[in-house]
C-alpha cells in the first residue's frame, strides 16, 4: 500500500495540478453521470476503469479482442445487452457512450455478484470470473498491476470529481 502513495506523491511533484487535470480527464461527463446514476456504479469507478483500460482511446481494440473505452469483450457485451433488452452489435461497442453503458452494466453485475468487494470486481473485470474463482489471477502480474493502477486512478478521480 505504501508503494501506491509513493507513486501518487511522485506524480504530484512532477505533474502539478495542471498535469493531474490533463492526465485524468472527465470526458463524457454528463453521459457518465447519467449512466452512473441509472446503474448505481460510482463515477470514479467508471472513470478509473476507462483510464486504465483504454486511456480514453475510443476505437481501440486489444490483441485479445476487447473493444472500446472500457475494453468490452464482444461475448460479454452481447450478454449484457441481451440481458437488459438493449440492441447489440460488435460495431456498437465502438460507440463511446454505448461502450460506457455496457461496461457499467457489467461492473454493476460484478458488484452484485461479489457483494461490492471492489478488488474482486476488478479482478473479475480484468482477468475474468473463472480466474478469480480458482485464484489463478495471482499468477498474472498484469492483474496485480491493474489493481495498483486502479487505486491510483480512483484516488485522482475522487479528487477531480469532488472539485468539479
Amino acid at each position: 500500500m505504501k508503494r501506491i502513495y509513493i507513486y501518487i506523491l511522485i506524480f504530484l511533484i512532477f505533474a502539478g495540478a495542471g498535469g493531474v487535470i490533463s492526465f485524468f480527464p472527465l470526458n463524457y461527463y454528463s453521459e457518465v453521470n447519467k449512466i452512473s446514476e441509472k446503474y448505481k456504479v460510482d463515477r470514479e469507478i467508471i472513470y478509473s476503469v476507462i483510464k486504465i483500460e483504454s486511456n480514453f482511446r475510443e476505437h481501440i481494440v486489444s490483441h485479445k479482442g476487447a473493444v472500446g473505452l472500457m475494453q468490452i469483450m464482444p461475448p460479454t457485451g452481447k450478454w449484457m445487452a441481451e440481458s437488459h433488452d438493449l440492441p447489440y452489435s460488435r460495431e456498437m461497442l465502438l460507440d463511446p457512450v454505448y461502450n460506457i453503458k455496457i461496461g457499467t452494466l457489467y461492473l454493476h453485475y460484478l458488484m452484485d455478484r461479489y457483494d461490492g468487494d471492489i478488488e474482486k470486481v476488478l479482478v473479475a473485470y480484468n482477468a475474468g470470473p473463472a480466474r478469480l474463482r480458482d485464484g489463478s489471477w495471482k499468477k498474472f502480474k498484469e492483474t496485480k498491476n491493474y489493481l495498483i493502477k486502479y487505486k491510483i486512478a480512483n484516488f485522482f478521480y475522487r479528487i477531480r470529481l469532488y472539485f468539479r
